[in-house]
């Protein structure tokens, strides 16, 4: 029944309206904008990375931003505000599109469409060693494109540019767009797992919640003020600090707040960096992992530290590549990747039955039929298939390379439904790592190393991925009633029009400035070519100790989980193992899971689930007013057209 406007409240069913194509069409015109701010700060500055967080920086500014517009709209136009489910929306658009097009993706993929052609010198011989096996449809080879695009001060709309750019934008487009699709038909077969049945935590999702929540009872609580206050302190006085060095700042990320500065002496001093930061939006974001979770981590990087002094005492550090953090690290997400998958088998053994039509079971309510998903999954993987063949990689290979990924995915996935870290960068976690691993380089041949490296920039790090955020708007899809298939058909379209602006607005903007300046772009291609060129000039066998210790990973997580079954009270966790094992951004925040997890073991050990409540709107005040200030300091920044000061990195 509808309900009648009252002109001094929300009206009820606008603020609890499903996504409206004005919702839609508002998140695909931000696309352009949004693209651009991140072509300047991550980029050509590499100053404020917005988009590297597991919960995005500009994302929830964006939120603030439409709550405040949606005060004023209010007041003299109260049936047009935004509803909680449009501003979600709006949000995931960001999210899942800004995971691709951001520091951690198309960033780095930049730096490698020229890289080969334009470093190639008499010394390291790329010219004669690689060139011959790269292919053209994903390269650009222009001289004259490639001078200007690194040296700068030039258009990038001359025809002669656009011509060497057309082919490598439509192709690695119809490579991302594929992947995105296959990518959420995953998440439409797990959702229903993962959110009704196992009911995961989800923390990342908590502060859009409550950013959103009709009844603006969030905004009312001074509690999340004073932490916002903090925050916003904070920032406000660091910044001005950046411009007038002469205004005292607050000290959160020193350099020389580091323990190893004491632990100077044999065996201690191979215990490596051990450094303490107090960034807001990270001690607010630890806090909401569940506790078991907060211990499990930095017990594990402190575990990671302990093996290195071992080794140490041990005279094994002449051992290459002692004590093997690359594949424990890989042994730990892939046990990761077969507990869900395990766990959650009788309910893929229900979807099956229901594709091939011999279950009663209903999947209206799901964001895409299961039989749909899967016939796009299957799809996808051919389509894949014929365009790694199209371009010289070797049938067999394809299906292995799309599955390696899948399966870091869904793990990345699963870490963030069951903690939501901060940040997840697992470093080296990569398809090509265990392909070259397993079989080696000889076998692989020149072609096939030659695409693993152009496929690198996007799965190099694992910490900006779409997939956590597609199923995250699921769950806040299920506490909020927003329609998922037109979440589907929203995300698909941000995605493809994302892609295409970033494959327009990244060359203007290196064309202008020049890509020799951006570091982590320059990064990512020499990453990229220097382990194209190792593997060619030093061919390889089969990494059996690599394999060994990568076994020896996945068996350990396995046990950890199995006791974790069999004991409720045993605190550790493979995702644990996997975040505090990898060398990674940890090393940034371990200090802020470990002061936190004594302060929710505090808060929940003599106030109980009460006191937790009442003081975790403090810790989501000090993210908001981390993200929205430094927000500030990044527009500002664009405004000045200087790097200003940056909450992050």
């Amino acid at each position: 029944m509808r309900m009648k406007h009252n002109p001094n409240n929300y009206s009820t069913q606008r603020l609890y309206s499903d996504i409206s194509t004005r919702s839609i069409i508002i998140g695909l015109l931000l696309m352009p904008i949004i693209v651009y701010l991140v072509a300047l700060q991550e980029m050509i500055w590499h100053s404020l990375h917005w988009t590297s967080m597991s919960l995005p920086q500009l994302a929830v500014f964006l939120i603030a931003l439409f709550v405040f517009i949606n005060l004023i709209i209010k007041r003299y136009f109260p049936d047009k505000i935004l509803s909680q489910s449009e501003m979600l929306i709006i949000y995931t658009m960001v999210a899942v599109t800004t995971s691709f097009t951001a520091h951690d993706n198309m960033v780095c993929l930049m730096g490698v469409l020229a890289h080969a052609f334009w470093f190639a010198t008499p010394e390291n011989d790329w010219a004669n060693l690689f060139h011959k096996h790269l292919p053209e449809p994903l390269i650009i080879n222009n001289p004259n494109a490639s001078m200007d695009f690194y040296k700068g001060e030039s258009s990038f709309f001359k025809a002669e540019y656009i011509r060497s750019w057309l082919m490598p934008m439509i192709t690695w487009t119809f490579l991302l767009v594929m992947l995105f699709f296959m990518l959420l038909c995953i998440n439409v077969i797990l959702r229903k797992r993962w959110i009704e049945q196992e009911k995961l935590a989800y923390p990342i999702i908590q502060i859009p919640l409550q950013m959103t929540d009709p009844s603006l009872r969030f905004y009312k609580n001074c509690v999340m003020w004073s932490g916002f206050t903090v925050a916003g302190l904070i920032s406000l006085i660091n910044g001005f600090n950046y411009l007038y060095p002469t205004i005292p700042r607050i000290p959160i990320k020193e350099e020389s707040y580091d323990l190893a500065r004491y632990l100077n002496q044999p065996p201690w001093d191979a215990i490596g960096s051990l450094p303490i930061r107090f960034y807001p939006f990270l001690m607010g974001l630890s806090f909401l992992i569940p506790l078991d979770m907060t211990f499990s981590t930095w017990f594990f990087f402190l575990f990671r530290k302990w093996e290195q002094v071992f080794g140490r005492i041990m005279g094994w550090t002449n051992i290459p590549r002692f004590p093997f953090f690359e594949e424990q690290a890989i042994g730990s997400i892939l046990a990761i990747f077969l507990i869900a998958i395990w766990a959650g088998r009788l309910h893929l053994v229900e979807v099956f039955k229901k594709v091939i039509g011999i279950s009663k079971s209903n999947d209206f309510n799901e964001p895409l039929k299961y039989r749909t998903a899967v016939i796009g999954l299957i799809l996808g993987m051919l389509s894949l298939i014929v365009f790694c063949r199209w371009l010289g990689m070797s049938v067999w290979l394809v299906p292995i390379f799309f599955g390696l990924y899948f399966a870091i995915a869904i793990s990345v996935t699963r870490m963030r439904a069951e903690m939501g870290p901060p940040l997840h960068a697992i470093i080296f976690v990569n398809p090509q790592t265990i392909i070259v691993s397993t079989f080696g380089t000889r076998m692989l041949g020149h072609t096939n190393l030659a695409i693993l490296a152009l496929f690198y920039w996007f799965n190099r790090f694992n910490r900006s991925h779409p997939m956590p955020h597609q199923l995250e708007f699921f769950k806040i899809a299920e506490r909020t009633g927003a329609n998922t298939k037109k979440a589907v058909i929203a995300m698909l379209l941000a995605i493809f029009v994302g892609i295409s602006a970033t494959f327009w607005i990244y060359p203007y903007t290196l064309y202008k400035y020049g890509a020799s300046l951006a570091g982590e772009l320059l990064g990512a291609g020499w990453q990229a070519y220097d382990n194209l060129s190792s593997w060619y000039l030093h061919p390889r066998n089969t990494d059996f100790i690599g394999l060994s210790a990568i076994g020896a990973s996945l068996i350990f997580s396995l046990l950890i989980w199995l006791v974790r079954m069999r004991f409720f009270w045993f605190p550790f966790h493979p995702a644990g193992y996997a975040l505090g094992i990898s060398s990674g951004t940890i090393d940034v925040y371990w200090f802020a899971l470990l002061v936190c997890s004594i302060i929710k073991w505090i808060v929940l050990r003599y106030g109980g689930i009460k006191a937790y409540n009442k003081v975790m709107p403090f810790f989501m005040g000090l993210v908001i007013g981390d993200f929205v200030i430094g927000c500030f300091w990044g527009i500002l920044s664009l405004i000045v057209q200087r790097p200003l000061y940056t909450t992050w990195f």
